[in-house]
């Protein structure tokens, strides 16, 4: 497949993910995870919470390592350790979130994030470490 069309989307798949209302695109490269922010995800300003950077930058670096172990991003990870950089506010969606993994090993994973608006905007970064868990 090219890189414009998902290899897998996965919705639904959380209690959290149906909260917040995210869906994840995971191509061979990368994991797009998409939100359209609306006031669920707003702070007193008006704008895209911070821990909402935080949760979709630790879901789309999360599945980019799942893929690292997993073609289809079944694998379960946890997060050992996330950075977040906050850059710019969001005022508006969608708001989407990519992770690639720059190092897998055999047990631990490293992904850096992105995050952009509905404008293109780079409204954060960041960069996690996931380890691989047994799958139950």
């Amino acid at each position: 497949m090219d890189s414009k069309s998902p290899e897998r989307i996965i919705a639904d798949e959380t209690g959290q993910q149906r909260t917040l209302g995210y869906v994840h695109h995971l191509y061979g490269d990368r994991c797009e995870t998409i939100m359209e922010m609306d006031d669920r995800h707003t702070n007193r300003h008006g704008g895209l919470h911070g821990g909402i950077n935080a949760i979709l930058l630790d879901s789309a670096c999360g599945f980019a390592a799942s893929r690292a172990w997993s073609d289809d991003g079944s694998q379960l990870v946890v997060t050992l350790s996330l950075t977040t950089n906050f850059l710019a506010p969001a005022k508006s969606g969608p708001i989407k979130a990519i992770g690639r993994v720059s190092h897998a090993g055999q047990s631990v994973a490293y992904a850096d994030g992105q995050v952009f608006d509905g404008n293109g905007i780079l409204i954060a970064t960041g960069s996690g470490v996931f380890k691989r868990v047994r799958n139950s």
